[in-house]
């Protein structure tokens, strides 16, 4: 399995130095040129997404259905081209077809957890793909430094030999899960959690901040 390297851009955030790098890990290439590969099925996740979802039967997702799906729920503007409120089975497989047509989208990202305001040290912070995409996209991990900063990481078996050293997840739609073996963080942040995130080449605008309350 071969990669090829699709964007490399800096964000600047204060002192902190943010780097994004888009690679495309294809089933097939030919020096860099591309091949479709779909890593995820856009008809098939997004008929799953329906049925997970869809409470009423309506074959649609509303505002109130969202709520269980943190990330689709944060991204409904984007992904609502009807601007209904709702998303449709077409308008999901639209924004996975997007997301995924340039190949498996490994991404080196970080974000940033506070509690109350200040930075938050030694906390696990968790991106666990919804199921309706399926077993290929694997959860990510990472630990807060001192500045409240996490690099993302599947797990080395899970990326090709020549990106091991290295911190990779797969751009995705994402439960985010985060907690701390010294101090309290409240349900919401993690069993019941209401943190989501969707990730793709073509959306993303700046990493995400997770702002923290203990009460």
């Amino acid at each position: 399995m071969d990669s090829c390297v699709t964007r490399f851009t800096v964000r600047q955030r204060g002192a902190q130095a943010v780097s994004f790098v888009i690679l495309s890990v294809l089933f097939f290439t030919v020096g860099c040129g591309r091949v479709k590969s779909y890593i995820v099925d856009p008809e098939v996740s997004s008929a799953a997404a329906i049925e997970q979802y869809d409470k009423n039967g309506d074959s649609l997702l509303d505002e109130s259905e969202l709520k269980a799906c943190p990330a689709l729920a944060g991204a409904l503007r984007a992904y609502d081209e009807s601007k209904d409120k709702k998303l449709s089975r077409e308008e999901i497989a639209a924004q996975i077809k997007d997301m995924y047509e340039r190949g498996s989208g490994l991404v080196s990202l970080d974000c940033t957890v506070t509690l109350d305001g200040a930075p938050l040290s030694g906390a696990t912070v968790r991106f666990i793909p919804e199921k309706f995409l399926g077993d290929e996209i694997k959860a990510a991990e990472g630990v807060t430094n001192s500045g409240g900063y996490a690099s993302m990481a599947i797990a080395p078996e899970e990326l090709p030999k020549e990106l091991r050293r290295h911190s990779f997840l797969r751009v995705g739609i994402y439960r985010v899960e985060i907690t701390h073996p010294g101090k309290r963080i409240p349900a919401k942040y993690n069993t019941d959690t209401e943190l989501g995130f969707e990730f793709h080449e073509t959306n993303h605008v700046q990493p995400p901040v997770f702002h923290l309350v203990s009460k």
